[in-house]
């Protein structure tokens, strides 16, 4: 039940802070999806059953923060939180670049059917914030990767010297 809980309060922080991400900060005209972000990162950690209740979860927090396209968030996101728990069971491992590569195809999954579902009239700029979007992910990736890594090890070790 805490996993639940921490995943849904670091998607509503995700989702704050992709609210208020500067206009600079974008690559190819595309920001980073935040909440994507987390839901992949902890989709990666748990199994396809997680992956797909805080893709449901992470999926309802961004299309109401949008406020279009509820039913095609809620989907996409599920979608690619239960792949994303597949690719733990296949190959998850301590390294660094799995998070990052996962981040990137996760996203061009879930953008690819959310372009199917609502099509855009510019499909070339599409593409292109797409790619921008995928570059930003793994870069975020990386870092949330490296932040949730950090505090389960010190969950550990006072797990640790509790027992002592």
């Amino acid at each position: 039940m805490m996993r639940y809980l921490w995943a849904i309060l670091s998607l509503v922080i995700a989702a704050v802070v992709q609210g208020n991400l500067p206009g600079w900060m974008t690559i190819m005209g595309a920001k980073p999806d935040l909440v994507l972000v987390v839901l992949i990162i902890y989709a990666l950690a748990a199994d396809p059953d997680f992956g797909a209740v805080v893709g449901f979860i992470a999926g309802f927090i961004h299309g109401s923060e949008v406020g279009l396209n509820l039913g095609s968030f809620i989907v996409t996101r599920t979608i690619t939180g239960f792949l994303a728990g597949l690719v733990h069971r296949r190959l998850f491992s301590e390294n660094p670049i799995v998070p990052m590569f996962a981040a990137v195809w996760l996203t061009l999954v879930c953008e690819g059917m959310f372009l199917l579902a609502n099509p855009l009239p510019d499909f070339a700029h599409a593409l292109r914030t797409l790619f921008g979007e995928c570059i930003c992910n793994a870069v975020f990736a990386l870092f949330f990767y490296y932040f949730l890594r950090h505090l389960d090890i010190r969950r550990k070790i006072r797990m640790a010297n509790a027992r002592l």
